[in-house]
């Protein structure tokens, strides 16, 4: 009695919603785990790497050009046959590229070729995150109603807090005691990866009926009119039909343009905080400090995400939540311009991680539901997987340009680009606030 009067307390109503939340909870806390330890693998390495921060503007473009082609062609077989098949087997290439760089690195080979192994090393440990979170997002998200997602997506969030601090642990310890130090984090990442595969199968038991199952559906009631009542009078068969394209929606496209303008200031301070730290730290530096920043976060995500989050959504809404993340961009890269240190950029970095994979990351989960179901694997795969490495390839291109014209290291132009990044972050406010308009219209109408 004690616990249901607990679990109600907090927004669950049910055992199997509580069900559900630990499932998905543990599937995030797995893929953003794996996340953070293959961005500081893959960061770490290149950093230390014979090329240097120098080399970070041209692995951008690369992997933005990249995720550009494989994210279409894994939500074309997801909107086929299903995210969950589609992560699994994405899982086993994952896990075989990988192995093949883990082999490379024991073996010394990579240390032959240091200039293309150690860029590429990175450029796909990008492409494997951003794969895996862009699933992840659409399993996670599909198991629940919009109801349920204001209620829960603070505590399902939860497990990107705690993975924070698990990543901050873990790394210290394989820094500490491991063979290797900070090499150590590879392997682990893989073994992340195989148990994330128990998440994904729990989760299949709260899936709603396949986008690809509700298509042949419709096709099937085009050619039947007794299959029309099969499928249902209208809502999922005519109202469908006529739908115009994802991207024709005014929701969609100005949620790929606030995608678009917010990757683009995180990727600013991405860039600003590995160009500082390979300024002044070894490779177990940087790994250990990116380890704390993770410690760090983790510790405000959980408060966000327990008690800021549910009262921004509940008591003033999307606009308000859409707010916070680009004020902190503004207070970061402020703090930037005064003081070029490890500290400035780590301060800025981590008010990134807090706000955004929490207030910011939850609104916009939110946002999706008003995007009708059977479009929303290909929205979702081109605003969270191409906008996302749009952002980073655009900035990539701009910074070759500038190390080109002032023939600059990538440390001094970290100050003029914070300067940059704080006047667009103010110029994103008015946007998002339209944006928090489109999706209450779009919200409405969809729901009548």
């Amino acid at each position: 009695m004690v616990v249901s009067e607990t679990l109600r307390n907090i927004g669950i109503n049910s055992p199997d919603e509580a069900r559900k939340v630990g499932v998905v909870t543990f599937f995030c806390f797995l893929a953003n785990t794996i996340l953070l330890l293959g961005r500081n693998i893959g960061a770490t390495l290149l950093l230390t790497g014979p090329l240097g921060a120098d080399a970070l503007p041209y692995c951008m473009v690369l992997v933005g050009l990249l995720v550009m082609v494989v994210m279409p062609v894994v939500a074309s077989y997801a909107t086929r046959y299903s995210s969950n098949i589609v992560l699994l087997w994405t899982t086993v290439l994952m896990l075989f590229v990988l192995g093949t760089f883990f082999v490379l690195f024991v073996t010394g080979l990579a240390d032959a070729f240091p200039t293309i192994v150690y860029p590429l090393f990175f450029v796909l440990e990008e492409v494997i995150d951003s794969l895996l979170m862009v699933l992840f997002w659409q399993i996670g998200m599909a198991c629940f109603t919009t109801d349920e997602a204001k209620r829960l997506i603070g505590i399902v969030n939860m497990g990107a807090a705690l993975a924070n601090l698990a990543n901050g642990l873990l790394v210290a310890l394989l820094i500490r005691f491991a063979p290797g130090g900070s090499f150590a984090i590879l392997p682990a990442q893989m073994v992340l990866l195989c148990v994330q595969l128990l998440p994904n199968q729990l989760s299949r038991q709260w899936l709603p009926e396949s986008s690809a199952a509700t298509t042949s559906k419709i096709e099937e009631a085009k050619e039947d009119p007794a299959a029309m009542q099969r499928v249902g009078k209208d809502p999922a068969g005519v109202a469908q039909a006529a739908e115009p394209p994802w991207y024709m929606h005014p929701l969609t496209r100005q949620i790929c343009f606030w995608q678009f303008v917010t990757v683009l200031l995180f990727s600013c301070i991405e860039f600003q905080y590995n160009a500082t730290l390979a300024h002044y730290l070894n490779a177990d530096g940087i790994a250990q400090v990116t380890a704390n920043l993770a410690s760090v976060a983790s510790f405000g995500q959980t408060l966000v995400n327990l008690f800021i989050t549910p009262w921004l959504l509940q008591r003033f809404g999307v606009w308000a939540a859409l707010l916070v993340t680009p004020a902190a961009y503004i207070v970061g890269e402020a703090y930037i311009v005064v003081a070029q240190t490890v500290l400035t950029v780590f301060v800025c970095r981590a008010m990134d991680f807090i706000f955004r994979y929490t207030i910011s990351d939850n609104t916009k989960q939110i946002l999706y539901k008003a995007v009708p179901p059977h479009q929303l694997i290909d929205a979702r795969a081109f605003t969270d997987g191409t906008i996302k490495k749009l952002g980073p390839m655009v900035l990539g291109l701009v910074l070759i340009a500038a190390q080109r014209v002032a023939n600059a290291p990538a440390y001094s132009l970290v100050r003029p680009l914070a300067f940059c990044a704080a006047v667009a972050a103010a110029a994103l406010m008015p946007l998002v606030l339209n944006l928090a308009r489109i999706s209450s219209e779009q919200d409405r109408a969809y729901m009548c």
